[in-house]
């Protein structure tokens, strides 16, 4: 037992639970979150918090074995209010995501009401579209969570995969951390929201670098390219799997503006001549053969450097 030999209420349990949440004391937390599991093992809620901490501390397997028992015992009572949707089922969903096992992550998904997951096997690779992500969040979401800590904070345009993880579809900054098509573990919360085309979506934060795709990042200088021409290039780029992204344009955001919806006052789109700054991700020769395509039609646009960043 986490306080001794003798066996605790639920509610003891629980006060000290929440102790040791607000002091900030993760190793008491890890102990009294698996001691709830045992002094209420028909409790919903006891499983819930238990596997809701552990992906606090991404501890994935763990998560997953305790929200999965979570899923289990969600009843009538907790459907009222949650308004039938099962949190545990979400939460085992991302867990089992993280760790790679899909057959639970889909049973998850269908328990939760998420359809087309449980008549077909192997991994999610579906097309939810696109989605902003939070990498390295700034706010962590849960007590004593664990939140990447790979470099500075950014959101970047993902391509939605499944409910949980996405594949980053922006060349990042060096500064994040990150890579054109890096595979992210992101939550459910919304954080905040961007405009795509003519709607807003929600902005979610990443909880895990899944798979690092290991594409170097460059940085090319361009003069004399219109907004035309550098979406020009991205589409013969993208048709490549070369990233290419006018870091001319970026939005720089305070938290507050970034965790909202920001307005109008935060869109910088690049100017139409001058020096433009663009980030391109793949390999050096094949992005120089792309540069050299993109050029040859477009004889008022010069290259003036490209430089690897890492």
């Amino acid at each position: 037992m986490a306080g001794g030999d003798v066996a605790r209420t639920p509610k003891q349990v629980w006060a000290q639970w929440m102790a040791a949440n607000d002091e900030g004391d993760p190793y008491r937390a890890d102990l009294l979150a698996a001691e709830m599991t045992r002094v209420a093992p028909d409790s919903f809620f006891a499983w819930f918090e238990a596997g809701l901490h552990a992906k606090a501390r991404r501890n994935w397997h763990q998560s997953a074995d305790w929200s999965g028992r979570a899923m289990v015992l969600f009843g009538e009572d907790q459907a009222k209010e949650f308004d039938g949707a099962n949190p545990a089922a979400w939460n085992l969903g991302i867990a089992a995501t993280a760790v790679g096992d899909w057959a639970t992550a889909r049973r998850a998904w269908t328990a939760y009401g998420i359809d087309g997951m449980a008549d077909v096997s192997g991994p999610i690779e579906l097309d939810y579209g696109q989605v902003p992500i939070r990498l390295n969040p700034d706010r962590p979401s849960l007590s004593l969570q664990v939140v990447p800590e790979f470099g500075t904070t950014e959101v970047v345009w993902c391509w939605r995969r499944s409910p949980a993880h996405a594949v980053v579809a922006n060349v990042p900054l060096p500064e994040s951390g990150h890579r054109f098509r890096d595979v992210l573990l992101h939550d459910g919360e919304p954080k905040g929201g961007r405009r795509l085309g003519d709607r807003d979506v929600s902005v979610f934060d990443e909880l895990e670098k899944l798979q690092d795709s290991g594409l170097p990042t460059w940085q090319a200088q361009v003069e004399g390219a219109t907004r035309e021409d550098t979406d020009a290039l991205g589409d013969v780029a993208g048709g490549r799997g070369l990233g290419v992204d006018d870091w001319s344009g970026i939005n720089l955001m305070c938290s507050d503006c970034s965790h909202g919806i920001p307005g109008p006052e935060h869109a910088h789109p690049p100017a139409s001549g001058g020096v433009a700054t663009l980030g391109m991700a793949g390999q050096e020769e094949d992005l120089r053969v792309t540069l050299r395509e993109w050029l040859s039609t477009r004889p008022n646009v010069r290259l003036l450097d490209l430089q690897l960043l890492g």
